[in-house]
């Protein structure tokens, strides 16, 4: 199941709210609400249709004065059944927070704040449209709507949220297999450890060699790590340049660290008596230097147009 950042939703909603109040009520508005109250078939026929156009619809229904639903709740196809723990139709919604808004509420149209639904246990808004039924009594036509659809349907991110899946399955694999890679030099490292204790043949070339195993297995772990967290484990806004500061920072802070660790290893070599590699050396930390100075002014640019 795709990991859900709810603080993240909840910031969109915080930022587009006036737009995402208009465009609901604008939903509402076009509903004839005598009509859908007074046939079941109607409600079913409305629901599919507004789901057509708009992917986030979840649940229709309505509500009489009391906050008793008068009718059965009809869901978009895109609601799985096994989500809902009642029928709806005589179950009593006075408690709830969208009857209580607009019950105290004097416009026609209420949309509320966004809360944790207990029919799709995922954040949604509801809308609520006050109308005069038949027998001249106040009712409510309520509409449930998914608050993580809808923000994708905004950011015209339907298609990607629909194919996410899939490339969370390839860094997955990706991610997996470079923690193997990882384990494999590990386990490398952890022979020449062996040999060098117990075999005493070449011993400071053979630390070296078991240190530079251990680093690289370091360096591709995290690697392999980042990638499972960055890509499959979190939720990730393409929309926001935070997301991928984060990434880009974790990325590079691993090659500076490995790149590091290797020049220092290469020096220690030349203090040895093997001064061939004191020039590779210098130039490498050098490079990693020039790595974080990099680092550090990308991540200040970004940070003051964030």
């Amino acid at each position: 199941m795709t990991p859900r950042n709810y603080l993240y939703l909840l910031k969109k909603y915080d930022e587009y709210q006036p737009q995402i109040d208009r465009l609901l009520e604008s939903i509402v508005t076009t509903l004839a609400p005598n009509k859908i109250a007074s046939s079941p078939e109607e409600l079913g026929q409305v629901v599919d249709k507004l789901y057509k156009s708009y992917p986030f619809v979840e649940l229709l229904y309505c509500l009489d004065e009391q906050g008793l639903q008068t009718t059965d709740s009809a869901a978009a196809p895109g609601i799985a059944d096994s989500k809902r723990r009642e029928a709806g139709l005589g179950s009593d919604r006075s408690n709830r927070v969208y009857y209580s808004a607009a019950r105290d509420n004097h416009r026609a149209i209420t949309v509320t704040s966004p809360y944790l639904s207990s029919a799709t246990h995922q954040l949604a808004l509801s809308a609520v449209q006050r109308f005069t039924a038949a027998d001249g009594k106040v009712s409510y036509l309520v509409i449930n709507f998914n608050l993580e659809k809808l923000i994708s349907f905004l950011n015209g991110d339907e298609l990607r949220r629909r194919i996410h899946p899939i490339f969370q399955v390839v860094y997955g694999i990706i991610g997996v297999l470079l923690v193997l890679v990882s384990g494999l030099l590990l386990y490398s490292a952890g022979s020449s450890l062996f040999e060098v204790i117990y075999k005493h043949t070449n011993t400071a070339t053979q630390a070296f060699s078991t240190v530079i195993l251990i680093t690289l297995g370091l360096a591709i772990f995290d690697l392999g790590k980042t990638i499972l967290e960055e890509e499959v484990l979190l939720h990730k806004d393409i929309h926001h340049q935070g997301s991928s500061r984060r990434t880009i920072s974790r990325f590079m802070s691993a090659i500076v660290i490995a790149v590091s660790i290797e020049s220092l290893l290469l020096m220690f070599k030349s203090l040895l008596g093997d001064a061939t590699h004191l020039n590779s050396a210098v130039w490498m930390l050098m490079a990693a230097v020039a790595l974080l100075v990099g680092l550090g002014v990308y991540l200040k640019l970004t940070n003051d147009k964030a």
